[in-house]
């Protein structure tokens, strides 16, 4: 059984910071919120209205965007960026 994590992983400002480091789509990166939460490709789908497959073809795009293997290497690798992201200092405007 999956844990959804109802509270928030990140603040709004780090996760807007982040999606636009990362170059992430706005489904892109509705999908890697959901996947920080701990959803299965059926509650991703549900939540977001799609079908499941359609969850599964963004997941592997994900996957070989950022090289990863799996759910857990991509989950590990966008928590590495925000802690990369969070340890630099704010860039001026």
């Amino acid at each position: 059984m999956a844990v959804t994590l109802r509270c928030p992983v990140v603040s709004t400002q780090e996760w807007g910071q982040l999606t636009r480091s990362l170059g992430l789509s706005p489904r892109q990166a509705d999908i890697v919120k959901h996947l920080l939460r701990g959803g299965s490709d059926k509650q991703i789908a549900r939540e977001l209205e799609i079908s499941v497959p359609t969850v599964r073809t963004h997941l592997r795009r994900l996957f070989r965007k950022f090289g990863v293997n799996d759910r857990v290497e991509l989950i590990l690798y966008i928590v590495a960026c925000l802690r990369l992201d969070t340890t630099r200092p704010p860039e001026a405007s």
